[in-house]
């Protein structure tokens, strides 16, 4: 844990914190193979961001493996940037399903509070955000868990 990020960044509501904790990113959608170990570059109780060595569209669902304080994280891609112009890394932002400290960091910030709290305040039992369908707009689409990102294509 390197540092943390203003935690008045207006429409976020945890602090982000550096960090490069290990996990294993592996799709849940059959027609799509992917499984790769990476490690974060932010987190918060809302998602993270991964270094990845292949781009993934927004939408896709995931398992997050091998974490420090939890296993079997299911969450999205929320967007999916290049890194530098050789195409052979990829900033992807992730958004968990159920909020939280999954990642084990202690001690927490103030505003990431309780777990209890944390899922209660995103609306952890709403449904996913929609995939935007070709063509559309991508600003029109937005998450009942805060921020969303449509990434670039």
């Amino acid at each position: 844990m390197d540092s943390t990020e203003n935690p008045t960044d207006s429409g976020r509501r945890s602090t982000r914190i550096r960090a490069q904790i290990p996990l294993r990113v592996t799709s849940l959608d059959p027609a799509i193979s992917f499984s790769e170990s990476g490690h974060t570059l932010v987190v918060n109780t809302q998602g993270c961001g991964v270094r990845l060595s292949r781009a993934l569209e927004p939408g896709l669902a995931v398992s997050l493996d091998e974490l420090p304080a939890r296993q079997g994280v299911t969450a999205r891609i929320a967007n999916c940037v290049p890194l530098g112009t050789g195409g052979h890394w990829w900033m992807v932002g992730i958004a968990l399903d159920e909020p939280g400290n999954v990642w084990g960091i202690h001690p927490t910030p103030a505003d990431w509070g309780s777990e209890a709290a944390i899922a209660t305040a995103a609306g952890a039992s709403s449904p996913a955000p929609s995939v935007a369908k070709e063509g559309e707009w991508p600003y029109r689409r937005f998450s009942s868990r805060g921020e969303f990102h449509p990434g670039k294509r």
